[in-house]
């Protein structure tokens, strides 16, 4: 109440207000922009005292200080990028493991003073058109940030940003909401058992799920115990207090300890005054740094070597042995990362990290992977700078005790053997790779990003929270040039020089870490947490009991409580544009293929695509696209040149090309598919000619030779890497997969992208894998390679269908990029046009009529050891083209936030949960996400179909719902991608205009409509769990799917 107070009574006048704002006025010229922000210069508290541009990234930084409080504030002033950018940051040393600072990141968004609503951080989701709002809790800070285009709409989350941060409800039971709490299993049975939950909770119990995240956490836990786990070890959240939270608050949430962050074209002036009637308030306190330090710094842990051991969890689908399955990585202190004089030592680490690990030439990876040492590096491999730490490590995952005593003899085996040698080789291939290496931090300059701001936010807030300039981490430039100055005088000793010093110094500090397979591990987990919750109970009177019962009937009540929104600041209908964006295209033939062509400012860079309709191909030979696309960058090479040249050509004369398949939907039926191959790369204009050249190359080229056995022993490796690590990508997209599963028994379209990069490509991958542990090598060379060799084959055949093509560039690039194609698609050489069997409709038809054994209505689990699970109930929908289609994109978003949010996140438990529309593959799915209660989920999926039925959704409803879609719809695009969706999907900008218009005209009736039509009418109900079943039980009307080699 005071706070809100004293920004009335020192508003400033209106006269000074427009004198600022004349003074800080918007201007495209630097040198101009410069000019309107004079050192010293007070405006609404805070005071300028530094201003520097930037021209590699065309940005002036204007550094303030807020005088009252001490805020630290940074201006990024853009003349061209319209996607502002706002963040406050907070140093949140975490005193324990209890996740203290992560659960008041939930709690502070459970409404504030001047907002009291439950959770307006997410009900500002739904009344905002911003394209990025998020809060998140890094090792040792905390941070807010959000990014949208419209003005007002900035200013309004400003406002509920900084009411959250620093006037926040902080309410009990919010905290036992978003933290931990003791609940009946039942909350209306008080005889129920008593289990442990909360959104934290549960968020980490996934987390740990991820072996190679619960690898990392325990590394940075042992070579950083100062630091504690932020995140929250669930284990010992069950000791955080609700007084601990409150007090965390107090200590850190202030002004003084913040660090605030804007960006764009929106003047700065606005920003400062928002801020100052916050920060006016508060008082100056001392600033304190308080930056932790790792056990290198430590006198008792000073001694060259240290190491720990820890137990950790098995790879279930990997199909090695658990001898086999140990973990271990070596890392050297390279010095204090916040060091303003390390920071070219930094750059120059960076390079040589690539150098060493990155790609097909790098030693680690021929010696350690491709050699089959190990499997793959381990998630703390590289260089790597972790609050006042820099350092760098190399570690493996997949490895015998053997193994793991030698690591370190290995590595050093290496760098002096291979890597010194190379170093002073006059012919070294290095100084190719380096040259890629610059090419490709220069190109980055001249790429457009739509989310350029956050990104810079992201680099720069971990070193700022802790005392480092954040002007100094984005001037690249400078450091570039003394990079390039240097190399061109000393050449690759200065990469020499730097392993000398370091990894080669006897004196340099050193630390091991293992972690040893346990499997029993995730057992003990569960039985750990049973105990706990066994020994809480055992302590508690028949009064506590009571007490913990109210109380979950009391968060129930509060949660199922419908909250009145209108004290949050919103946008309206009439802040949509009626009109979207419309992106010109011109249209050309190439020897009578078609040429799309965007003219628009690239920065000097060419955009270069091609596809071709792949229906003819084998349906058999679906599950092998993602292998094949892999093989062409990551084989043996090509005829003429070998990968490891191959792969530096790429990096050094373009900016990447790539080889993809794409299945898409009819936009007008969602009962057909389609099935194309594309190509795609960009390059500087001078190099453009290498897009083509490689882009032939490769797809003629590459050996799929059975008889090369480095063509087998690649292939061998690349089918390895396939089934690592798909335990951990599996847990953290869970529901992505579980709907993936759901809707391939719905459409065709779905069924086919299952096969080639849903669950069933992860089984395919598991399957190659099983095979080679079985048939070895000559497994590819007799079963693998063939098939390979044959999808080359079929997609060069320009007699079975053709390549179209597309560029994106100014019009002088453009020009000149069509007789490149030209020349490039005259290589393809075409007979008399074939009579082709379309695969692909054969097996459409085959879906559609059902002739697959097919059950829609089944309920499927996916058995694999996570501690939380993950939930899809998918239906199949309407046309992208149709009215249906854009009213069940705003039915999702209505079921959402008015009912299954409370429902599976607030009550179940979940992190997340929801219902999602696949506008172009016409499929609805509910989902959960780490979710402890699954089955509970799927059940109140089921009671929410009528849901909407029983109410009459109000305007303000209706325009939410409708500003979410929008979110999306209007986000910044890459200029790369303007036009996109006509090339890839036979989506046009007329027809993007039709459903935008289609979206606005949503009305009561149209969602009454397709509630009954589509949900309640509508029987199948394609239901897929992922989660343990041991945990889970489920009945015997679930069929379930086992994942292993």
């Amino acid at each position: 109440m005071m706070l809100r107070q004293n920004r009335r009574l020192l508003a400033r006048s209106v006269k000074s207000a427009a004198l600022t704002t004349r003074l800080l006025a918007t201007s495209v010229s630097q040198a101009s922009t410069l000019s309107k922000y004079p050192i010293g210069l007070n405006v609404h508290g805070f005071v300028i005292e530094d201003v520097k541009p930037i021209p590699e990234f065309s940005l002036v930084a204007v550094s303030l200080k807020h005088q009252a409080s001490g805020a630290q504030h940074l201006h990024l002033d853009s003349p061209t990028d319209s996607n502002n950018v706002f963040s406050i940051a907070f140093k949140t040393n975490p005193p324990d493991a209890t996740g203290v600072p992560h659960i008041l990141e939930h709690t502070t968004l459970c409404g504030s003073y001047k907002y009291p609503v439950r959770d307006p951080f997410f009900k500002m989701t739904n009344r905002s058109l911003s394209n990025f709002m998020n809060a998140m809790t890094g090792h040792d800070f905390t941070f807010y940030p959000y990014a949208t285009t419209n003005a007002k709409d900035f200013e309004n989350l400003m406002d509920v940003y900084l009411s959250s941060v620093f006037e926040p409800l902080l309410t009990y039971n919010d905290f036992i909401q978003e933290g931990w709490r003791l609940e009946n299993e039942n909350v209306e049975d008080p005889k129920s058992k008593l289990e442990l939950k909360g959104v934290v909770y549960n968020e980490m119990k996934g987390q740990n799920s991820n072996t190679s995240y619960y690898f990392y956490i325990r590394y940075l836990e042992s070579i950083y115990p100062s630091l504690n786990n932020s995140g929250g070890d669930p284990a010992k959240i069950p000791d955080l207090q609700y007084e601990d939270l409150v007090e965390f608050h107090n200590k850190n949430y202030h002004p003084s300890n913040a660090r605030t962050f804007t960006y764009g074209t929106l003047p700065l002036v606005n920003h400062l005054q928002r801020m100052n009637e916050y920060f006016k308030g508060f008082g100056t306190r001392s600033r304190t740094s308080d930056v932790k330090f790792s056990i290198f710094n430590d006198p008792k842990g000073s001694e060259a070597m240290s190491e720990v051991t820890l137990p950790g969890p098995i790879e279930s689908m990997s199909g090695k042995t658990i001898e086999e399955q140990y973990k271990a990585s070596i890392t050297w202190n390279l010095g204090n990362a916040l060091d303003e004089s390390k920071q070219y030592d930094l750059f120059k680490w960076k390079i040589l990290s690539s150098l060493l690990c990155d790609g097909h030439n790098a030693p680690f990876y021929q010696e350690l992977i491709e050699s089959e040492y190990g499997d793959d590096f381990s998630a703390n491999s590289g260089i790597d700078t972790t609050t006042a730490l820099l350092s760098f490590t190399m570690g493996l995952n997949n490895l015998t005790v053997e193994k793991v005593d030698k690591l370190e003899s290995k590595i050093m085996d290496i760098i002096q053997s291979n890597v010194l040698p190379e170093l002073e080789n006059p012919n070294s291939t290095y100084k190719d790779r380096v040259a890629a290496i610059l090419h490709q931090i220069e190109l980055n300059f001249k790429r457009h990003k739509p989310d350029f701001g956050l990104g810079l936010l992201n680099a720069i807030v971990p070193t700022w929270v802790n005392g480092l300039d954040p002007v100094l981490s984005l001037q690249v430039e400078p450091i570039l040039n003394q990079f390039k100055a240097d190399y061109e005088k000393n050449g690759l000793q200065i990469f020499k020089e730097l392993l000398v010093d370091s990894l080669l110094n006897p004196k340099t500090q050193k630390f091991k870490f293992i972690m040893k397979p346990d499997v029993d591990f995730n057992k003990k987990l569960a039985d750990k947490e049973s105990e706990r919750v066994d020994q809480m109970v055992s302590n508690l009177s028949d009064e506590d009991r009571t007490i913990i019962h109210k109380r979950g009937l009391e968060l129930a009540r509060k949660q199922a409580e419908e909250q009145d929104g209108e004290v949050l600041p919103t946008l309206t209908i009439a802040d949509i544009p009626k009109q979207g964006e419309f992106y010109p295209l011109d249209f050309s033939n190439i020897n009578n293929k078609t040429l799309q062509k965007r003219i628009v400012d690239t920065n000097g860079l060419i955009y270069a695509a091609a596809s071709k309709d792949i229906s003819y191909l084998p349906t058999k030979y679906y599950k092998y696209l993602s292998l094949f696309s892999s093989c062409l960058t990551n084989l043996a090479g090509t005829w003429s040149t070998s990968i490891t040249e191959l792969e530096t050509k790429i990096q050094r004369l373009t900016g990447g090309v790539s080889f993809n398949s794409r299945v898409t939907s009819n936009p007008y039926n969602i009962n057909e598919a389609s099935l194309n191959f594309s190509l795609s790369g960009m390059a500087l204009k001078d190099n453009s000619e290498n897009i083509y050249n490689l882009w032939y190359e490769i797809l003629t080229d590459t050996k799929f030779d059975a008889n090369d056995e480095l063509v087998v022993d690649k292939l061998f490796t690349l089918i390895k890497s396939m089934g690592q690590n798909q335990l951990n990508v599996i847990a953290d997209r869970g529901h992505s997969y579980a709907n993936g599963v759901s809707n391939s028994k719905l459409v065709a379209s779905r069924y086919i992208s299952d096969i080639t990069s849903g669950m069933s490509q992860v089984g395919f991958g598991l399957e190659l894998n099983s095979n080679l542990e079985a048939k070895g090598k000559q497994y590819l060379v007799d079963e693998v390679l063939p098939i390979l060799k044959d999808i080359q084959r079929l997609i060069i055949d320009n007699s079975k269908a053709s390549f179209k093509y597309r560029l994106v560039g100014d019009k002088d690039l453009v020009d000149s990029n069509e007789k490149l194609l030209k020349q490039f698609d005259d290589k393809f050489t075409i007979g008399s046009k074939e009579d082709v069997n379309n695969e692909l409709q054969s097996l459409v038809n085959a879906f559609n009529s059902n002739k697959l054994g097919i059950n829609a209505n089944q309920q499927t689990l996916i058995n694999l050891p996570f501690q939380v699970s993950y939930a899809s109930l998918g239906k199949v929908g309407a046309e992208y083209m149709s009215k249906d289609g854009a009213t069940l994109q705003i039915l999702s978003q209505l079921y959402t936030f008015k009912h299954l949010h409370s429902v599976i996140r607030e009550a179940n438990g979940a992190y997340g949960g929801g219902l999602t529309y696949d506008g172009l593959g016409g499929t609805l799915n509910f989902y959960s996400y780490r979710d402890p209660n699954p089955l509970k989920s799927v059940e109140s999926f089921k009671k929410s179909f009528d849901y909407g039925l029983s109410v009459e959704w109000e305007p303000k409803d209706l325009q939410e719902a409708k500003l979410r879609i929008f979110q999306s719809v209007d986000a910044p695009t890459n200029i790369a991608s303007q036009g996109s969706t006509e090339f890839y999907e036979g989506i046009t900008d007329e027809m993007r205009q039709e459903r935008r218009e289609n979206f606005l005209s949503v009305n009561n009736q149209d969602l009454t409509d397709v509630i009954q039509r589509y949900l309640v009418g509508q029987k199948d109900n394609s239901t897929t769990v992922i989660g343990d079943n041991s945990v889970l039980n489920v009945g015997d009307d679930w069929t379930v799917r086992e994942l292993k080699i």
